[in-house]
């Protein structure tokens, strides 16, 4: 199957060593926290962390855009943050805030 005739549900359903992203340092222990926390929770599980603290979800989802380049890892990334905005599209605002000033939330998604 192409790639491309992938659906964000069979992307989701992916699991992703994210234990091995952190022991060759492409993520931090942080992120490596964060994305337990939501990687591959229900919907409403999700939505309460966004709410509690977003801005620190949307760090995590750019950094790791950021750093690796691995494809599978890339779509996965894209498709959470799909599902997140496609949930509530009020949410592109957490990649405006005040907190991630000292961030280029933009430059993963234009590279």
């Amino acid at each position: 199957m192409e790639h491309a005739e992938l659906s964000t549900e069979q992307v989701l359903r992916r699991d992703i060593p994210w234990e091995t992203y952190m022991s060759t340092k492409l993520i931090s222990g942080t992120t490596l926290q964060l994305l337990r926390r939501y990687d591959h929770r229900s919907e409403t599980h999700r939505a309460q962390l966004l709410d509690e603290d977003g801005p620190a979800y949307v760090r995590m989802f750019v950094h790791v855009l950021r750093d690796i380049f691995k494809e599978e890892t890339v779509e996965y990334v894209l498709a959470l943050i799909d599902e997140m905005l496609t949930a509530n599209p009020k949410r592109a605002r957490l990649f405006h805030d005040k907190t991630l000033a000292d961030e280029d939330t933009y430059e993963p998604f234009l590279s």
